[in-house]
C-alpha cells in the first residue's frame, strides 16, 4: 500500500470517527494482525479493550475483516482499504439514490451508512429519529425500504459475530415486517449497484458533451435503463420497441439519435438486424474511450497541447520512431524531441531498443531503432499516485484549514443549531442575531471558509471520479484478458 494511500485511509477514519480511530488501525495498514499484536504495538496508549471496541465499529462498518489464522488459534485483522474508500463517494450515492426515488429514499440510504450494517426496522428507527418524524410514518418509510431492497440497492449480509453465508436466491429479498426473526436479518449497501449507475451516468454525460444534444443522452439513458445490471463487456441486445416504449422523448426520431451515437467514433452502441432491430451497448470500449479522454486531459494539463498530440499519436500507433513520430503529430523536430523527452522522464511514455541487423559477416555498426510505446499497466499506476497524492493534499487541507478556525466553526455550527429551532422567526431576527455574535470581519472568514471547504469537497470527488474510471477499466481490461 502507497504512502498517499495510507494516508487517505487514515483521514478519512479520523474524520468520520476521531483521532484514535485512526491512530489505533495504522498499524493493520502494513498486513494484517491479531488482537495481542495490536495491543503489544499500541501498548501505552490505548487500553486492550479500548482497542476491542475500535474493532467492533470497524467490523460493523466492514472497515476490517476477521481472518482465521490456519497456523494459530488466533483470529486477526485485516484493513478494507477499497470499503474505507468509498466513503468518498457516499455523498455521489446519496445524490443518485434522491434522483432515482426521492427523500424519503435518500434518508433511509443515509441510515445505513451511518449504521453500517442493521436490520430493516434498525434502518426505519433510526431514519425516523434522525429527521424527527412521526412514528405512525414507520409503514410508509418501511415500504420505501422494501423498496430499496427489491431495486438491489440493500442487500443481506452475514452478521461478524456468527458468520452465517446468504443464499443467492434470498440475497435482494425484504423479510416480513412482524417476523420473528426479523431483526436477525441484517442489511448493508449494495455498492456494485451504485456503481454501475455512476458508470451509466459518465456514459450518458459523454454522449451529450460529443453529440451537443440533450435528447441524445435521454435516448442512451432509456437504452442504458433495459440493460441487465451487470458487468459484462457487451450487454444484452435490446429490442428497438422496447426502448421506443419507454422513451419520454424523441420517439419519432430514435432511430436517426441511435445512429448518430453508432456512426461516432466511440461507438458505444451497435444495431443488429434480422427478424427484429436489437440495440446492443459496448461497456468495455465506452469504459476505454472515456479513459483514453481523460488521460489525454490529464497530460494536455501537465505538459500542454503538443505533448498530449503526441502522447495520442503514440497510443494510436503502438510503436513509433521519433521520426516517424513527429511527422504523424506535426510537430517540429526539436520541440518533438524535448517533449517526447519530458513524457519518458515522467513514465508516460516509454522507449523499446531495436538492434539494426548486420549487414555484413563479423561487422557491428552498433546502430538500433529506439521505438516509442505506452505501458498501459505502468500508466496507470503512476497516474493513479498521482490522484492519491492530490486527494491527500486537499484532505490535508480541509483538516488544517478546520484546525486552524475550530472555535470559529464551533460557534458558527451552535448558532446554526439555534436557527433550526427557531423556524417561526424571521430572516431580519437572524441578521441582528448574526451581527451581535459575530464581527464584520468574522463573518467574512466564515464565509470565506465556507467557500475553501466546499472547494477542497468538490475538488476531492471529482479527483475520486478519476480514480473510480481508472478501478473500472482496469475491471474490464481484466475481464477480456480472463476470456481470451
Amino acid at each position: 500500500m502507497s504512502t498517499d494511500f495510507c494516508r487517505i485511509c487514515s483521514s478519512i477514519l479520523r474524520d468520520y470517527f476521531g483521532r484514535d480511530m485512526a491512530e489505533i488501525v495504522k498499524p493493520l495498514q502494513w498486513g494484517q494482525k491479531s488482537l495481542l499484536t495490536l495491543a503489544s504495538l499500541l501498548a501505552g496508549k490505548y487500553t486492550k479493550q479500548t482497542i476491542q471496541e475500535a474493532l467492533v465499529v470497524l467490523l460493523q462498518f466492514n472497515f476490517v475483516s476477521a481472518i482465521c489464522n490456519v497456523h494459530s488459534v488466533q483470529i486477526e485483522y485485516k484493513l478494507n482499504t477499497d470499503n474505507v474508500m468509498l466513503v468518498l463517494r457516499y455523498p455521489k450515492y446519496l445524490s443518485i439514490i434522491k434522483r432515482k426515488f426521492g427523500d424519503t429514499h435518500r434518508e433511509l440510504v443515509q441510515s445505513l451508512l451511518c449504521l453500517g450494517r442493521a436490520s430493516l426496522s434498525k434502518i426505519v428507527g433510526e431514519c425516523l429519529k434522525t429527521h424527527n418524524k412521526a412514528a405512525n410514518e414507520f409503514d410508509d418509510y418501511w415500504e420505501k425500504a422494501v423498496e430499496l431492497v427489491k431495486n438491489e440497492y440493500f442487500q443481506r449480509t452475514p452478521t461478524y459475530v456468527v458468520w452465517t453465508e446468504v443464499k443467492s436466491n434470498k440475497r435482494f429479498t425484504a423479510p416480513a415486517k412482524n417476523h420473528k426473526d426479523e431483526k436477525k436479518i441484517l442489511f448493508d449497501v449494495n455498492f456494485d449497484k451504485f456503481h454501475l449507475d455512476i458508470r451509466n451516468k459518465l456514459i450518458v454525460d459523454a454522449v451529450v458533451r460529443t453529440l451537443e444534444d440533450v435528447v441524445a443522452g435521454d435516448v442512451m439513458k432509456t437504452i442504458l435503463n433495459q440493460c441487465a445490471d451487470n458487468y459484462s463487456p457487451v450487454s444484452n441486445p435490446i429490442p428497438l420497441q422496447l426502448i421506443r416504449s419507454n422513451l419520454t422523448v424523441g420517439q419519432n426520431y430514435l432511430l436517426e439519435y441511435i445512429t448518430m451515437i453508432e456512426e461516432d467514433p466511440t461507438k458505444f452502441v451497435s444495431k443488429s438486424y434480422g427478424t427484429m432491430c436489437n440495440i446492443t451497448v459496448n461497456f468495455k470500449q465506452a469504459v476505454s474511450c472515456l479513459n483514453e479522454s481523460l488521460i489525454d486531459q490529464m497530460v494536455s494539463y501537465k505538459f500542454g497541447q503538443n505533448s498530449a498530440r503526441l502522447f495520442r499519436a503514440t497510443r494510436t500507433h503502438k510503436l513509433l520512431e521519433l521520426e516517424r513520430l513527429q511527422q504523424t503529430a506535426l510537430i517540429p523536430d526539436r520541440e518533438t524531441k524535448t517533449l517526447t523527452s519530458e513524457l519518458f522522464m515522467n513514465n508516460y511514455l516509454q522507449v523499446q531498443e531495436l538492434k539494426k541487423p548486420n549487414t555484413r559477416i563479423g561487422r557491428n555498426d552498433g546502430k538500433s531503432f529506439y521505438l516509442y510505446h505506452l505501458n498501459d499497466r505502468q500508466l496507470h499506476q503512476e497516474l493513479t499516485e498521482e490522484v492519491l497524492k492530490m486527494i491527500g493534499n486537499c484532505m490535508t487541507w480541509k483538516f488544517k484549514t478546520c484546525e486552524d478556525n475550530k472555535r470559529l466553526l464551533k460557534n458558527k455550527a451552535r448558532f446554526d443549531g439555534m436557527v433550526q429551532g427557531m423556524q417561526e422567526a424571521d430572516d431580519a431576527f437572524f441578521e441582528e442575531a448574526m451581527d451581535n455574535l459575530f464581527s464584520p470581519s468574522e463573518r467574512i472568514l466564515i464565509q470565506s471558509i465556507k467557500r475553501l471547504l466546499r472547494k477542497c469537497q468538490l475538488n476531492i470527488m471529482r479527483l475520486d471520479e478519476c480514480l473510480f474510471l481508472f478501478s473500472m477499466y482496469k475491471r474490464y481490461k481484466e475481464i477480456g484478458d480472463t476470456a481470451k
